[in-house]
């Protein structure tokens, strides 16, 4: 049984109601509705996320390089678009790429920045997000070698065969037509084009199984008391579906599903379980906490790194985040 496989066994025997609560969250907030309230979130909020305001547990150059980048790449000194490159790229650069979900612009401007594209097309459905897309490509005069466009991904049509390689990163989680995502990503990739995932795949709408909350709060309890000060609560709770909708109504709506909707339609040929099952919550929040000049703190940081993926390799628990690649199938409906 490889990893991919044993991963699928694992989450799926620990989450028996995320179907259910993904049909519900489909019930309860109309298609109509969807777009334009997660757009609403998103225009809010890309313009902190670029200026690096607002940091979660990937923002941080520790977390990065000592202990993602070592369970995908393995090396610390190589980031996941370089392996990606290196790996499963043979012509630089590549003619063409599509970015789902681009957000504020900062992936595709990386990819011509260092070399591994010609052009790359980011669709996103926050007009903000696309407006400050076009300001800062321009800004880097990288304006005729980047085009965004406002586009609500989960209704979108792509032209048959225009893409080397299609990328979606911390997309898929927020989107909720991933059958009809997958057939277009599918149908648009040129012969031997690949697609790359960089993902959130954990429990859908954040619903944490009790094993997760226990080991999340017995850590933070064991933390200094400078870092769960940092926390602006006292113990990790599962969300209310509610209070979820009502935050980002696209949230995790189908994560548990990212992997086994795309199994229908596509084989996966490179798979990096990375973690985030307990660091995810508890460093998105603890992090500011922590003085990362003290060896004492670098310590407990990096006990935290070894607990999470100790308990992953042992299979007590899940990946709640995972790097992929996958090529077309062509046996899929």
């Amino acid at each position: 049984m490889n990893r991919l496989e044993r991963w699928c066994r694992l989450r799926l025997s620990k989450h028996p109601r995320l179907r259910a609560l993904a049909s519900e969250v489909r019930r309860r907030v109309m298609p109509s509705r969807w777009g334009a309230l997660a757009s609403q979130h998103w225009d809010d909020r890309v313009g902190d996320v670029e200026a690096g305001r607002q940091r979660g547990w990937l923002d941080w150059p520790l977390v990065e390089e000592e202990h993602i980048r070592l369970q995908i790449s393995g090396d610390p000194q190589v980031y996941y678009l370089q392996y990606f490159f290196d790996q499963h790229v043979e012509e630089r650069p590549v003619g063409r790429i599509l970015s789902l979900g681009c957000g504020g612009g900062n992936l595709e401007r990386a990819l011509v920045e260092i070399g591994v594209a010609q052009r790359v097309d980011g669709f996103d459905v926050s007009p903000e997000s696309i407006r400050l897309a076009n300001q800062l490509a321009s800004e880097a005069g990288l304006g005729d070698r980047l085009h965004y466009e406002v586009v609500d991904i989960d209704q979108i049509e792509l032209p048959t065969g225009a893409y080397d390689v299609v990328i979606a990163k911390m997309a898929l989680h927020h989107l909720e037509n991933l059958e009809h995502i997958y057939q277009q990503v599918q149908a648009c990739l040129k012969p031997g084009g690949v697609l790359m995932i960089n993902e959130f795949v954990g429990p859908s709408r954040f619903q944490w199984t009790d094993l997760q909350l226990q080991l999340m709060n017995e850590v933070l309890q064991v933390l200094p008391e400078k870092a769960r000060k940092a926390a602006p609560f006292l113990r990790v709770l599962r969300p209310e579906l509610e209070d979820m909708i009502t935050l980002d109504p696209s949230e995790s709506v189908r994560s548990a599903e990212v992997i086994p909707v795309l199994e229908q339609y596509f084989e996966i040929i490179d798979f990096k379980p990375y973690g985030g099952t307990l660091l995810h919550i508890l460093l998105s929040h603890v992090m500011p906490g922590f003085d990362l000049e003290d060896e004492k703190d670098l310590s407990i940081l990096r006990l935290m790194f070894l607990y999470e993926r100790t308990l992953i390799e042992h299979e007590v628990l899940p990946s709640d985040f995972a790097f992929l690649v996958a090529r077309p199938r062509t046996d899929s409906a």
